[in-house]
């Protein structure tokens, strides 16, 4: 028998009360009564966006890192539950593949086990690539535009330090994906992640 861990998540405090929970845990003991799954452990994350820190989310990564030799599939409800971006679900994805661990998403009948689900992935990973075109243009327009209205380096007055996933950064870095292709993913400039990346310790990365 195959054995899996479930990940269920609600953004509100309205959802938690209602019942999103109880659906996405029904459909999970479904999915696996019916393919013959064991589901080993459950993490939940209640009330909590998808962009804010996940506390169940990082406790099963640790649980993952700690397990993988006897785990089969990792299943969720939606793939909107499970990554926060689609560069975030095919980073989380790509995770699991190298451990041999298979993703299942019951809403979107996601399983990369599948051709079709093969043929999502790769469709994911344009979507990403498009998703990080888009959002380089983006910056660029707003540099451009502050410049016009009186900030030198096209940035706005009193922006906040945005938090980084420095872990999912080693990923990429340790996968030759470039300085510049992980400051577009992450909506930096370059030159202030690779300044924060070496107050961080990455030297060994450059």
């Amino acid at each position: 028998m195959k054995t899996a861990i479930a990940y269920l998540r609600v953004s509100t405090l309205k959802q938690v009360k209602g019942h999103s929970l109880d659906y996405q845990k029904a459909a999970i003991e479904k999915y696996c009564e019916d393919n013959g799954i064991k589901i080993e452990k459950t993490f939940i994350d209640k009330g909590l966006s998808g962009y804010k820190y996940r506390p169940e989310f990082k406790a099963m990564d640790k649980y993952i890192d700690n397990n993988s030799n006897a785990l089969g599939l990792v299943i969720t409800y939606s793939i909107t539950r499970y990554g926060r971006s689609t560069q975030d679900l095919l980073f989380n994805i790509e995770k699991l593949e190298e451990k041999n661990i298979q993703f299942v998403s019951i809403k979107e009948q996601f399983d990369v086990s599948t051709k079709t689900g093969k043929l999502l992935l790769g469709m994911l990973a344009l979507i990403a690539d498009f998703e990080a075109e888009t959002i380089k243009e983006r910056m660029e327009a707003g540099r451009a535009w502050a410049q016009q209205h009186g900030t030198k380096s096209g940035k706005p007055f009193g922006r906040p330090i945005k938090e980084v996933d420095w872990e999912k950064v080693k990923y990429y870095r340790e996968h030759r994906v470039s300085w510049r292709k992980i400051a577009e993913m992450l909506e930096l400039s370059t030159p202030t992640l690779t300044r924060r990346a070496r107050k961080e310790g990455f030297e060994h990365l450059f």
